[in-house]
């Protein structure tokens, strides 16, 4: 299993949980670290669980970079960083 980061790259808008730019939260399963907001979250969750694996460069997850919550007019953006 990887670490994983959770990197806010962008906010449009008022990000209603406070996430700025440079946010980071960190993922090393069972354990979350960081301002978490549940929205953005459970639309991060479907992406963590295959992000953890080893892939090979075709696989889906490797063609994702950009993940965002779903509030369609304050939106964060981000992208998850694998460590190992």
């Amino acid at each position: 299993m990887k670490k994983l980061k959770i990197v806010v790259e962008r906010v449009d808008g008022i990000c209603h949980a406070g996430y700025d730019r440079g946010d980071v939260i960190e993922v090393e399963e069972p354990v979350i670290k960081g301002k978490i907001c549940m929205y953005a979250f459970s639309a991060l969750i479907p992406y963590i669980t295959p992000a953890y694996r080893d892939t090979p460069p075709d696989d889906w997850i490797n063609q994702v970079e950009i993940l965002q919550c779903p509030d369609p007019d304050n939106t964060v953006k981000f992208r998850i960083v694998r460590e190992d």
